[in-house]
């Protein structure tokens, strides 16, 4: 079902324009962590096929900045879907934010008006009681016609530009550190204490940390409780 602009739904919109101005604010280098509702300082530009087959558990989603031309669409799927919850989409470009709906038993499809980069936002407004537990299920299409981007890894990197092919997530860690980085299941490079190093994997060309430690030849320590901060920045600039 294609998204529907709205103006109602005062005290949602509200809501929901505070998850987009935050999108809207997480430019390049810092910008909403993807498919986590949560944010993090990453240095990607995500683009449609990014969300091809993507599926994620959480409350709210947010992706920026997302590069799109246009026509290209990008569809969502919520579940559990329910009778009269609705999905809502906050798209931020430049300095306007427009909000889109559907019903949620429909999916929602926004189709890019102009190439461009877009902050996108998604939520839903539960006509009951919230589910404790939501997830989302992407697609990318072209024109209407569903578009198959190779990733057999599923890294969110395609084959043809993935530095590091077969990509296990997370990172098999047995003593992780404080200062030692490893890919979570979500791609976010955390430390042993859980605090990000604004990368993520599609950052590193699609390599984890395990990879990384291969393909350098680094030592035990590295390969137990994960690699330091200056590794993983120094791999990232070059893949």
């Amino acid at each position: 079902m294609s998204a529907r602009a709205f103006t109602t739904r005062l005290a949602t919109v509200g809501a929901v324009i505070g998850l987009a101005l935050a999108t809207l604010t997480a430019v390049a280098p810092a910008s909403a962590q993807p498919m986590s509702g949560t944010s993090q300082t990453t240095t990607a530009t995500y683009s449609c096929s990014y969300f091809s087959g993507r599926t994620v558990t959480a409350d709210t989603v947010s992706v920026s900045p997302v590069a799109l031309k246009k026509g290209e669409v990008i569809g969502v799927t919520v579940s559990p879907a329910r009778t009269g919850d609705t999905i809502i989409l906050s798209v931020g470009s430049g300095f306007t934010v427009n909000m889109y709906e559907a019903a949620a038993t429909s999916g929602l499809k926004f189709t890019a008006p102009a190439d461009g980069s877009y902050g996108l936002g998604w939520s839903l407004e539960a006509s009951g009681t919230r589910p404790s537990s939501i997830t989302w299920s992407f697609t990318c299409s072209s024109g209407g016609t569903s578009t198959t981007i190779a990733d057999a890894d599923r890294d969110g990197v395609a084959d043809s530009s993935d530095s590091c092919p077969s990509t296990t997530l997370p990172d098999s860690v047995k003593k992780p550190l404080s200062g030692r980085y490893s890919a979570r299941s979500t791609g976010s490079f955390l430390d042993g204490t859980g605090v990000s190093s604004g990368l993520k994997v599609i950052d590193t060309g699609g390599c984890s940390a395990t990879q990384i430690v291969k393909a350098l030849g680094l030592g035990r320590t590295d390969q137990q409780s994960g690699i330091t901060l200056t590794t993983l920045k120094n791999w990232a600039a070059t893949h």
